[in-house]
């Protein structure tokens, strides 16, 4: 059942203040994209909570996984177990129970992960009352910060469990809301290393882009990239503050995000591939020192020219590669894109020059055959 939620679109109302969540649901995009890119996945964006990983089943029809995450900031202190934290945890638990009553379909080993994550040390402290002491009970703390970065609520001191149990009942009873103590189980914290301003956090982003993809020349142009993905279905408005799984205008598909890193990947590699014979074609093709001199604006309109169906010429010149591998047949790059420019113009009647033509070759033929350059 479906549901409404008084505060569905509160972050959208607030867009300033979610680069913190958008930033870090990259962060933790990148920087486990090896172990995630392999499984059918979305994430959501200011849905239920800050932002969800969400993992379905092979055949696409069943959720099987899903990572919830409350991102936080806190400047200038740590993080303790008082009435922001009691907010927050209490938040975070009525997430679980709207995710296991949420109409998506979802499989029989279904189970979910919540998770609060913040760039600020965590402490959780439990000091004995002076007849504790007595007894012989000690103080407990635990800590999150950058020597232990992961845990699960299970496995914390039962003294500190019992005083956040405690903290966030009377948060709810104070509130007039359900506690949802059954999915304490599923609560997890979680450090991460990352800056406190937005210009140290994308520096940071574009380092670990650089890092998982070294063959990328230029990584901010590719968070931007990623960025954006985020970016537009953040704006978007939970319908009737209705919040649903279902509701794929809240979604970031995996395919999308694959997508967007195959384009970033394959123009890396026409870039690389024009700089290291631009000589011999800019000779063979005549291209002129301004198009020489602006050589990665060329390529990236070009691409968008062949990914737009409706695009007739560029259609016909892209399925004409795909259908036709000359690298079989030619030593050199420029007799290859030579011989590819009269044979798509001697079998069809295109309205574009020899440059255009190559151009679109050119990309074509990177994105088609290009998986081994480097």
């Amino acid at each position: 059942m479906t549901q409404k939620n008084k505060a569905a679109n509160s972050g959208i109302d607030a867009l300033l203040g979610f680069e913190f969540q958008r930033n870090c649901a990259l962060y933790l995009l990148l920087n486990d994209y090896v172990q995630i890119i392999n499984r059918e996945f979305f994430i959501c964006i200011e849905h239920h909570d800050d932002f969800l990983f969400c993992y379905r089943s092979d055949c696409r029809s069943n959720l099987e996984v899903i990572h919830s995450y409350q991102a936080k900031k806190l400047s200038g202190n740590i993080w303790t177990i008082d009435a922001r934290f009691a907010e927050i945890i209490a938040k975070m638990l009525g997430v679980g129970n709207n995710l296991k009553t949420d109409s998506a379909p979802k499989g029989t080993s279904y189970t979910h992960k919540l998770t609060f994550v913040s760039n600020t040390d965590i402490k959780l402290n439990y000091k004995p009352t002076p007849q504790e002491k007595k007894k012989g009970k000690g103080e407990a703390t635990h800590l999150l910060n950058e020597q232990n970065s992961n845990s699960k609520y299970n496995e914390i001191a039962e003294d500190i469990k019992n005083k956040i149990d405690k903290k966030v009942r009377d948060h709810c009873n104070q509130e007039s809301i359900f506690f949802h103590e059954t999915e304490l189980c599923n609560l997890h914290m979680q450090w991460i290393d990352f800056p406190r301003n937005k210009s140290s956090q994308k520096d940071i982003l574009v380092g670990l882009m650089h890092r998982k993809f070294p063959h990328v020349s230029d990584p901010l142009s590719a968070v931007e990239l990623l960025l954006s993905l985020f970016r537009d279905v953040e704006a978007v408005y939970n319908q009737g503050k209705v919040i649903n799984l279902l509701d794929s205008t809240k979604r970031v598909e995996g395919e999308e995000i694959k997508k967007a890193i195959n384009i970033i990947e394959t123009e890396q590699k026409t870039f690389k591939l024009w700089r290291n014979y631009s000589k011999e074609l800019s000779r063979k093709f005549n291209v002129s020192l301004d198009i020489q001199n602006n050589y990665e604006s060329r390529i990236s309109d070009t691409f968008e020219l062949l990914k737009d169906m409706s695009n007739n010429e560029h259609q016909i010149i892209k399925s004409f590669i795909r259908q036709n591998n000359y690298s079989m047949n030619h030593s050199t790059y420029e007799d290859m894109f030579e011989a590819y420019v009269a044979i798509i113009k001697d079998k069809n009647h295109l309205n574009l020059k020899d440059i255009d033509i190559f151009f679109s070759s050119l990309c074509a033929f990177v994105e088609y055959y290009g998986e081994n350059l480097t």
